[in-house]
């Protein structure tokens, strides 16, 4: 009743709210939100993506449905409807979210509401304005069901080892915490998988082993660390992939096979097995056979072939004879990887049985009496049998051998064959005497059958009476001393789940190594126990004779168990004997047997569904090279949501829609993935698929696609290959043990750290086997070939081949050979020998460079190497080096030469020991040769000797004429001559000098100069000569350096002698002064003027007295003056005339206006000058006519022309060669330089212009001009005196360097110079040979 007053009290106020709003048009409905603060309340702290919170109610006032919202915080999502719900996981961490919602109106205008988010305290209700559904009505989440993850056995790690990361979806939203039950984890063998709690990394801790678990069930566990999230715990199935870690094992050893004489081709009488404990129906454990050898090799080497599949042994040739070869050994090699791998060897022994192929032959063809023929007799031969492992005691008597000789005569026995004297050896002996056959120890028939032993007898006293040998056969009887072995454990099998009873889906065997047909060797199989034991502890049967596991109990359920573990156990003597156990891992597969179920009892739109989560799939593991059959189911691929509904399930990505496409495909109902085609781990390593479940009843309904990866496991299918072939090295034929000189690489295509690519190296072979077949030893691991032995020789054996042998599983793998050629290098173990062990050799002295001896020598070593160049040592006989000794153009010569001047006075003889060695040192201790060289000093004519060869002295220049300046002696080295030396000059440049003959006095010959062009540095250098009176003389030189002091002997000269200066303001003119003299002979100097000079100019010293500055006193017209100076240094002076040319300018301006001036010269002057020259050129002209009558009359010659007397010629020149291109004006210089003053009364004015002298040149070249210009300035003199004036003749100059042309001042006599090349010189030098060339005449 409360409730329908409600209803009534809502009707009326909707009614008259509808009647306000016909009536009034300003309506009381406002748009917005319900409340500013809209709280929603929640169970949990942690929200996950796609939660919905509630619904936000936004009144629009005019009738819509739907209004746009908008969230401030992008975690929350609010849809046109109004629900609340979450994009992204929240974590309520304070306990509360507060965030603002807006929402727009019909007018378009914004209105903002705060939303805020809580938890709810327990008695709290969720609070919604729509009804929610409770979490009972939730759909379970649900995602992907792993597939099993595959483990390659032997793994090297390093350990721990990720083999994948099981991952919830949950973890996108929230921190998951991961952790794993089962087996291997906390069941035995406990701690063998280990998971991050965090990351959910799967490890493997340690190698697992195929052999002894095939596979591990793992329960995976997922829990939210922040969130109350439990995921449903998943199985993980770790799978043991199989190595080819085991070689075969022969089921016994050795084999007995028994084959009749007369047997024909084809006929297969006995078989070999062999197992091998890697995975059954896989390369790893396909086995083959092959003979590797056969003993006897007789009257064939092939009488027998092997299968190479089931190891049955046929004979494929004729002519087995058992009366010459009554038993055949063969070594048998049994390899797996189809006779690629891992391999090993058995025995068959064979037995010919006897055919009666020899007919009966009378003994002799003629009879006659016994007593002429010794009785033959043979052997009593008992058979011999004799259990295995007999506890003795030994040695043990089995039987006595004795021949039926012995009953006349004493027989002495031996033995003979396997066990005797062939390995093993010792086992059986025998008593020589009596025959007492015995076994020393304990016999195993598993190791060897039976053995063939041969038996001897011969009389004692006649050696020549013996018995035919005859064979024993000693056949070891078989007890039960081994276990039955299963072929593999565990055994692997699969059963439908809806397989029916009797149902034979699986076998195991056991093999025994007893005596195959005996109950020694008889297995009986029984089941110990079944885990789990539900539904039924006896689900299963066992064939006790074959080993065939079947069904007997119906109700297996692979969702409820999906896996089955039996225990076998395996026991001979039909079950009573020995035992062994093993296991059996069945599991059930699936079979269509849950019909579909709907979802939901009510439809629900997928929109309504939550995001589908789960696990994530980790890669699944193929093997490379697979058998099939193809296609090959690999994994099943479901989602849980199988169990309620139909999926449909398809993959994309590589191996399917990529290429290589097809490769994969999937069963769409089942979601089985399957491979369609062996795959390739070289080609391909893994791929990368897409699988996509979507519900068959509704598209919408679908998981979120997750990745398969398809690793493609590894398998020993590739031979190592080398890096190339052949290898080629170097050894010395010196090299020590153990000295590695090469390396051999070999690769393998298989994976990289695996045993299917380890590869090892072993030596197969040594060409030529000399001197040692083991002289090279190669590291197994790293292929580096080394020497072992000492011996190699070069010259006996250049060259190695070696076979080598790479093999991958460690070396026990598959395998390939390849060469490695071997250089022996030479070393230096042969000395080089001198052809001849003495020289002899003679040697001027004096010279250097002189070959005194080539020595050949000869050695056996390789020609061109460093071990058979040579190179030489002088040991002995040449202590101050006078010798040197190299090694010739062709490496085998050594060549002595003199590199110092050999002195006969001082030695006459050297004795020189000379070795002889290699560039390589020698290899060990070998005798070294030495040749002896003697050189013979040859004595020769040697010039005289000057000490010191350059002697130094210091004179004055003006040292006197005819003074002596120094001694200058040589003496002669050859001590053994009496020798007259005699002195000349050399090289005297300036003829200064003159040295005396016989003594060796050098004298001043003419005054020296120091400022001389011949003077370098203030030194004087003349080369002296001393000769001896040899037949062939030899001259010796010397060198005379005169340092020369100086001495005031030069004026001071002004250096400019024009210069020009303005007559309005002048500015002072700086001259420079040279004077050729040093230091204290020049600077400070002194200026004077002279005559009229002194009455317009001024001359000063500048501050450092070494320039005058001259200066314009008075003021003169434009024109040229002549000023006249004096210049003093300490001692001397010299007049200098200076042009100088004044302008009418002012200070620095200098420009001389072009006008007429006579520079102060009056007019009637110069019109008388020009009158005087008219008349002279009068004069000459009447003295040229005066002249050409003159010639025209013929005079008498003062001199008779036949007059015999010498008439004086002038060559101007006077020869000497070379040391007339140095000209010394100096002595022309001098002389104008020193000309007397001479006073007349015709001198010409002062101011008159007088002209410039040129200074005397630097260079002689340049003479020519120099006295043409000096020449033309005398013509042009003023000064100079006129030609009609008195003129002095009688100086001559003083201190002329040339001296005087008398022989009166002669420096020496007449005597003292050789005028002997007088006479030389032709009639007209008679008189002067007569003179001085006739001696003491």
């Amino acid at each position: 009743m409360e409730t329908m007053r409600i209803v009534r009290l809502g009707v009326i106020i909707f009614l008259c709210q509808e009647l306000s709003c016909g009536f009034v048009e300003s309506s009381s409905c406002m748009p917005g939100f319900e409340s500013e603060l809209l709280v929603f309340k929640v169970h949990r702290e942690h929200l996950h993506r796609g939660k919905r919170l509630g619904r936000i109610t936004f009144n629009t006032c005019d009738g819509r449905t739907r209004t746009l919202f908008q969230s401030a915080d992008k975690r929350f999502d609010v849809n046109t409807e109004g629900i609340l719900s979450l994009k992204r996981p929240v974590t309520l961490h304070e306990g509360h979210k507060v965030f603002s919602v807006h929402a727009w109106d019909s007018s378009g205008n914004k209105h903002t509401a705060f939303v805020r988010v809580e938890r709810a305290h327990n008695h709290e209700e969720h609070h919604m304005d729509t009804e929610m559904e409770s979490s009972s009505d939730l759909p379970v989440l649900r995602g992907w069901v792993i597939p099993p993850v595959n483990e390659p056995e032997n793994s090297k790690g390093p350990f721990p080892k990720k083999l994948v990361q099981i991952k919830s979806d949950y973890a996108k939203e929230t921190r998951m915490v991961y952790s794993i039950t089962g087996e291997g984890a906390d069941l035995d063998p406990k701690g063998l998988f280990t998971i991050d709690k965090f990351t959910g990394n799967l490890f493997v801790t340690q190698p697992v082993d195929r052999e002894k678990k095939a596979s591990y069930r793992l329960i995976a566990h997922a829990v939210g660390a922040d969130a109350d999230i439990t995921e449903t715990p998943v199985e993980v199935i770790v799978n043991v992939i199989d190595q080819n870690d085991n070689s075969p094992v022969f089921t016994q050893n050795p084999f007995n096979g028994h084959v009749p004489e007369a047997a024909p081709k084809d006929y297969e009488f006995m078989k070999v097995t062999a197992t091998d404990a890697d995975e059954p129906d896989n390369d790893n454990s396909e086995v083959r056979y092959i003979i590797v050898s056969q003993d006897p090799p007789f009257p064939n080497p092939h009488m027998f072939d092997i299968n190479t599949v089931t190891g049955g042994i046929r004979v494929i040739e004729t002519g087995l004879d058992r009366e010459k070869y009554s038993r055949y050994t063969l070594i048998i090699r049994a390899a797996d990887m189809s006779g690629e791998g891992r391999s090993a060897t058995g025995t068959a022994v064979i037995t010919v049985t006897v055919n009666n192929d020899n007919a009966p032959q009378f003994e002799y063809n003629t009879t006659e009496s016994s007593s002429n023929l010794p009785v033959l007799r043979g052997w009593v031969i008992p058979p011999v049998n004799e259990p295995e492992n007999n506890k003795g005691p030994f040695p043990k008597k089995l039987v006595q051998i004795k021949s039926d000789c012995a009953k006349e005569t004493r027989m002495v026995y031996s033995i003979t064959g396997e066990g005797a004297d062939l390995d093993p050896k010792g086992i059986f002996t025998i008593d020589r005497l009596t025959g007492n056959f015995f076994v020393t120890q304990p016999v195993d028939r598993e190791k060897k059958a039976s053995y063939r032993l041969i038996a001897h007898a011969v009389a004692a006293a006649d050696v020549n009476v013996k018995v035919t040998p005859m064979d024993v056969i000693v056949n070891v009887i078989d007890q039960n001393d081994n276990s039955p072995v299963f072929t593999q454990n565990p055994f692997n099998g699969h059963v439908p789940e809806a397989a029916p009873k009797d149902y034979e889906f699986m076998k195991v065997t056991a093999t025994d190594a007893d005596e195959p047909d005996n109950d020694n060797s008889e297995v009986r199989y029984t089941i110990v126990s079944q885990d789990p034991p539900f539904p039924n502890p006896n689900m299963f049967d066992i064939n006790t004779v074959t080993g065939g596991i079947r069904v007997i109990e119906t109700g297996l359920d692979r969702e409820k168990y999906s896996r089955y573990t039996l225990i076998i156990r395996t026991a001979d003597m039909s079950g009573e004997g020995r035992s062994a156990t093993g296991t059996a891992v069945i599991t059930v597969t699936v079979n269509n047997d849950n019909a579909p179920q709907f979802e939901y009892n009510t439809t629900v739109s997928s929109s309504d569904l939550p995001v589908l989560r789960g696990w994530v799939i980790p890669p699944v593991n193929e093997p490379e090279n697979s058998k099939g059959p193809f296609p090959k189911k690999l994994v099943q691929i479901k989602s849980d949501y199988a169990k309620e509904t139909r999926m449909v399930y398809s993959i994309t990505g590589e191996g399917a829609d990529l290429d290589p496409k097809g490769l994969f495909t999937i069963d769409k109902l089942t979601g089985n993935l399957f491979v369609t085609q062996p795959v390739d781990r070289e080609k391909k390593a893994s791929y990368r698929l897409i699988a996509h479940a979507v519900a068959a009843a509704d598209v919408n309904v679908k998981v979120t696609p997750m990745d398969v990866i398809v690793n493609v496991i590894d398998q020993n299918d590739n031979s190592p290959v080398f890096t190339q072939n052949p290898f080629n090295g170097h050894v010395p034929e010196a090299a020590p043990k153990d000295y590695e000189f090469m390396k051999v690489t070999a690769t393998d295509a298989d994976e990289p750290d695996n045993d299917n690519s380890d590869v090892r190296y072993t030596i197969v072979s040594q060409d030529p086997p000399f001197p040692n077949p083991n002289m090279f030893d190669i590291n197994t691991v790293t292929g580096g070939i080394r020497v072992i032995e000492t011996g190699l020789d070069r010259e006996k054996y250049s060259r190695y081949t070696l076979i080598i042998r790479a093999a991958d599983m460690s070396g026990e793998g598959r395998s390939v050979t390849g060469t490695a050629v071997i250089t022996v290098t030479d070393s230096n173990d042969n000395a080089p020998q001198f052809e001849y062990n003495t020289y002899t050799a003679s040697v001027p002295e004096n010279k250097v460079g002189v070959v005194v001896a080539k020595m050949s020598v000869t050695d056996d070593d390789e020609p061109g190497s460093a071990a058979w160049s040579t190179k030489y040592r002088i040991v002995g006989g040449d202590k101050n080096g006078f010798f040197n000794v190299s090694t010739g153009p062709s490496q085998l010569e050594g060549i002595i030469i003199t590199v110092k001047p050999l002195d006969f006075e001082k030695t006459k003889q050297y004795i020189l020991s000379v070795i002889v060695e290699n560039d390589d040192p020698f290899v060990g201790s070998l005798p070294t040769s030495t040749a002896t060289v003697t050189v013979n000093v040859e004595d020769v004519n040697e010039p005289p000797v000057f000490n010191p060869n350059e002697k130094v002295i210091s004179r004055p220049e003006d040292f006197a004429v005819e003074s002596e300046l120094v001694t200058y002696t040589a003496t002669d080295p050859d001590t053994g001559k009496s020798q007259k030396i005699t002195y000349k000059i050399g090289n005297d440049p300036a003829g200064w000098l003159n040295v005396n003959k016989e003594t060796g006095v050098i004298k001043v010959w003419s005054l020296m100069d120091r400022e001389s062009n011949f003077v370098k540095d203030g030194k004087y250098r003349a080369i002296i000569l001393a000769t001896d009176n040899d037949e062939f003389p030899a001259t010796g030189t010397a060198t005379l350096i005169i340092e020369l002091e100086d001495v005031n002997d030069n004026a001071p000269s002004i250096n400019e002698r024009t210069i020009q200066i303005c007559n309005h303001e002048p500015v002072p003119v700086l001259l420079s002064i040279t004077d050729k003299d040093g230091d204290p002979y020049s600077a400070p100097f002194r200026v004077e003027t002279q005559g009229d000079t002194s009455k317009n100019w001024n001359a000063r010293m500048n501050d450092t007295a070494t320039g005058i500055v001259l200066s314009l006193s008075t003021p003169l017209e434009q024109g040229n003056y002549i000023v006249f100076l004096r210049v003093y240094d300490q001692l001397l002076h010299q007049d200098t005339t200076i042009q100088a040319t004044v302008c009418d300018c002012t200070g620095q301006d200098f420009k001389c206006n072009d006008k007429w001036s006579t520079a102060g010269v009056p007019l009637s002057i110069v019109l008388g000058i020009l009158g005087a020259i008219l008349v002279l050129l009068l004069l000459v002209v009447l003295l040229l006519l005066f002249l050409r009558r003159k010639r025209d009359s013929k005079k008498e010659p003062l001199l008779a022309e036949d007059d015999l007397r010498d008439n004086i010629y002038y060559y101007d020149e006077e020869g000497g060669g070379e040391d007339d291109q140095d000209y010394d004006l100096s002595v022309l210089h001098r002389g104008l330089d020193n000309k007397p003053d001479v006073f007349r009364n015709d001198v010409a004015p002062t101011f008159l212009p007088a002209p410039q002298y040129r200074p005397r040149p630097g260079n002689p070249e340049e003479i020519g001009t120099f006295i043409d210009d000096n020449l033309n300035a005398a013509d042009n003199d003023p000064t100079a005196p006129p030609y009609d004036s008195l003129l002095v003749f009688d100086f001559e100059g003083g201190g002329s360097d040339a001296g005087s042309l008398s022989s009166l001042h002669s420096s020496s006599s007449g005597a003292d110079e050789d005028y002997d090349f007088l006479n030389d010189w032709g009639p007209r030098f008679k008189k002067l040979a007569d003179m001085y060339g006739g001696g003491e005449d």
